[in-house]
């Protein structure tokens, strides 16, 4: 049977002033943007103001010390990422995810496709699940549904079985090209911040459990998709 996503959410929700503005620096200045989201999947909910503030400062000075800003250039990054991180909450770094994924997608097919934030995916205009997709494309023969997750190390991890809330949603995601399969492929995916190995670690993971039809997307894709749209 062949699957749709409906009923999502527009990506103006997801987008806020302070992720708007952090955007539109890495757009004007690419080449920090690895650093940008080094920093993005390094932060805790639980980390305090102090912590922070210190990662932002290291990274900065980093940047500098390789001579990507000048000092301008990194005050007013100094300035977008302590009202993103300091003065926000954790969701921040989550929508951050799914905006850019979503100005990014899709990952695994090429040509036009639809893009639907925050849907449920039906079938034959019955809805299969509650289960939410953060970000779908829709292109010819092809759907593509993204689970977002900052640190994906943290998020995927013991227990992941069918009766775990974690492990339910990659168990969903997973049946999907199963349970669709008809004119259109689907390919499952969660994505991430993290770095090569980690993303590496997370696939061993999966296949551990068997989720063997989720493609796992990390920050190495990720930049080279960014690099893609900029320079292209």
């Amino acid at each position: 049977m062949s699957c749709s996503c409906r009923r999502g959410s527009s990506i103006k929700e997801l987008k806020s002033k302070e992720i708007e503005q952090l955007t539109e620096f890495l757009k004007k200045e690419p080449a920090i943007f690895p650093f940008i989201l080094d920093l993005i999947n390094s932060f805790r909910p639980t980390d305090s103001e102090d912590v922070r503030a210190e990662r932002i400062f290291l990274t900065l000075r980093e940047i500098q010390e390789l001579g990507l800003l000048d000092f301008s250039e990194a005050e007013e990054l100094f300035r977008i990422l302590k009202t993103f991180f300091v003065k926000s909450s954790d969701a921040q770094r989550g929508n951050f995810l799914e905006a850019l994924v979503s100005a990014l997608g899709p990952f695994t097919f090429e040509g036009r496709a639809r893009r639907i934030n925050r849907c449920r995916v039906f079938s034959k205009g019955k809805k299969i699940s509650e289960k939410e997709i953060d970000v779908a494309f829709s292109g010819k023969g092809y759907l593509e549904v993204h689970e977002c997750k900052s640190n994906m190390a943290r998020q995927w991890r013991d227990p992941l079985s069918k009766k775990s809330r974690r492990g339910a949603k990659l168990h969903f995601l997973n049946s999907l090209p199963q349970v669709c399969s008809n004119d259109k492929t689907v390919i499952p995916c969660c994505s991430g911040l993290d770095g090569e190995l980690t993303t590496k670690y997370v696939k061993k993971v999966f296949k551990f459990y068997g989720f063997r039809k989720i493609k796992v997307i990390g920050r190495k894709e990720l930049q080279e998709k960014f690099f893609q749209k900029i320079f292209n």
